[in-house]
């Protein structure tokens, strides 16, 4: 503020204020009445004007001869708006050599800025691209190593680095530091993997890549050779070959799973420098150093799995059953048989399941997979050999693959008799029959038949009378079934009228019998035929007769022939 005096009295004591020159752009106002100097709209920049000196007037309304001027040097301070600007965008340092030993000088970064105090004092870092491979100096913005340098493992480094003024707002400019690495003879060959592995299918074409081997010889690329180690087994020669140039292994024979599912190769990768090893000699910090050991050869291994495809059908093993017998009366849920199936693929491809596809008439019998290896036939339904005597059953075995795989087995299953109907005899009503009396022995009454269904000893017959002979009169042959009169010839006024009763029975074990009526008259035919009633079999059986009743007998064998 700047203040001026008048003596006079009234108006022209009154003293006014204006800026007459240094005021360029406008950067300050002043106060006509007040005289107090402010900045203008415009931003002052201490960079650009550090101060400015002003001519303030004072002067009466009347702007007459009457006015006075004085000097007004404004200072400008200095506030921390510039940002550090490097002297280059980019810094090269190209060829460094790779064996450079830890604390090397590599390239001199520099950055300034225009503030004064901390907001133009400048700290130098490292952001980014180093690999911790080098630093800079926070004052100096010397680069240098910090480790040790690998053409073979990286040629190049493009760092970011960063200059920052210690005032706040801390504003900080940027650069990069590009530098290249020369390749020296310090490099032994090395395979880029540490083992290779791949997976093929059966069957696979001819001529198929496998898979590639790169190595490397950093100081020689151009120049190496590939070739199989002559250790490696004779089958996987026969079946794979090797691009010497190129490192590419191509199948060259026929892969079969089921032969070998995994070959390994090994291979060699030459550079052909000498056989024996050479050494380099590396600095370490101060005067300690190490021995780095270079080998002109390398060799790798190549595991190759060969996969499984559905190329192989299941088998039937030699002990699988193909004829079998089980009784009729067999108990549902009864192991019948059992077959072996084995498929020689792998994983889904040699799971086996079995089913029935032929021959199961009915359903009488299921199949069940047991660990996808055993089929076990099992009776599913009431079985019967009057009806079915034979079974011929085709199973097949079926592998999980995509498409699916299968093979028949045929099974033979024989349903075994047992001795569960009883004969049955051909006139159910029985028999009326009429003889003469005193006609001679051995004279043919009649011929019961009868029938079983049964096989075998349970269908074997034997004839009895086991009723109404009480005389002796009639002798039945117990195989064939035919009845003849006995020496003594029937007496028709001792006994006009025979109920007999005939029983038939079996040979099974145990024994059933059916029973049947024979009515014979003396000299006449009989008009009233007989009665019969049959129990279940497997039971005697009664015969009621209408006219006169006479007492039934069990089967008595000890009796059948009894004269």
């Amino acid at each position: 503020m700047v203040q001026a005096t008048d003596a006079d009295q009234g108006e022209n004591g009154r003293v006014l204020y204006r800026i007459l020159t240094g005021n360029s752009n406008n950067l300050f106002s002043i106060d006509r009445q007040t005289g107090l100097v402010t900045r203008g709209l415009r931003a002052l920049d201490r960079e650009t004007s550090s101060s400015h000196v002003l001519e303030v007037e004072a002067y009466n309304s009347d702007e007459g001869s009457m006015r006075s001027s004085v000097r007004v040097i404004v200072y400008v301070d200095d506030a921390n708006d510039e940002v550090p600007v490097f002297t280059q965008q980019q810094y090269n340092r190209l060829g460094l050599r790779e064996t450079a030993g830890v604390g090397t000088s590599v390239i001199v970064v520099r950055a300034t800025d225009p503030d004064t105090g901390d907001g133009g004092a400048v700290a130098y870092a490292l952001v980014s691209g180093s690999d911790r491979k080098f630093e800079v100096d926070v004052s100096t913005g010397l680069v240098t190593t910090v480790d040790y340098l690998d053409y073979e493992t990286k040629t190049t480094y493009l760092m970011n680095v960063s200059a920052t003024d210690q005032a706040p707002p801390f504003h900080r400019g940027f650069c990069t530091v590009y530098v290249t690495l020369l390749n020296e003879l310090d490099e032994a060959v090395a395979f880029f993997s540490a083992g290779y592995e791949a997976s093929l299918r059966e069957n696979i074409a001819t001529g198929t890549e496998v898979v590639q081997v790169q190595a490397q010889s950093a100081d020689n690329l151009n120049q190496l050779t590939y070739r199989f180690d002559p250790d490696t087994s004779p089958a996987a020669l026969a079946l794979f070959k090797i691009d010497s140039v190129t490192g590419r292994i191509t199948v060259t024979g026929l892969l079969d799973r089921e032969k070998g599912d995994m070959y390994t190769l090994t291979v060699v990768a030459d550079d052909g420098g000498p056989k024996k090893d050479s050494t380099v000699v590396r600095k370490l910090n101060g005067n300690s150093s190490f021995i780095h050991c270079i080998s002109h050869l390398d060799l790798q291994k190549v595991s190759i799995t060969i996969l499984d495809e559905n190329d192989n059908s299941p088998e039937f093993d030699i002990t699988s059953d193909t004829s079998v017998d089980i009784l009729e009366n067999a108990p549902m849920g009864k192991r019948v048989a059992t077959v072996l199936g084995r498929d020689k693929d792998a994983g889904l491809n040699g799971l086996v399941n079995f089913t029935l596809v032929a021959g199961n008439m009915e359903d009488v019998f299921k199949i069940k997979t047991v660990n996808h290896t055993y089929g076990e036939v099992y009776v599913n339904a009431p079985l019967d050999r009057e009806s079915v005597d034979r079974y011929l059953l085709k199973v097949r075995a079926m592998d999980n693959g995509s498409p699916p795989r299968h093979t028949d087995h045929s099974l033979t299953v024989n349903i075994l008799d047992v001795n569960d109907n009883a004969p049955v005899i051909e006139s159910q009503r029985g028999y009326n029959v009429s003889i003469s009396e005193n006609v001679g022995g051995g004279t043919s009454v009649l011929r019961v038949m009868a029938t079983d269904r049964d096989i075998g000893p349970n269908a074997m017959l034997f004839y009895y009378i086991t009723a109404g002979n009480q005389d002796l009169t009639f002798r039945m042959d117990r195989v064939t079934g035919e009845m003849v009169t006995r020496p003594a010839p029937p007496d028709r006024e001792r006994q006009q009228e025979y109920r007999l009763i005939v029983t038939v029975e079996d040979d099974g074990t145990p024994p059933l019998s059916s029973p049947s009526a024979v009515h014979h008259l003396r000299g006449t035919q009989v008009e009233q035929p007989c009665s019969i009633s049959n129990g279940s079999p497997g039971s005697k059986y009664s015969t009621s007769l209408y006219g006169d009743s006479s007492g039934v007998l069990p089967v008595n064998r000890n009796n059948d022939f009894k004269d």
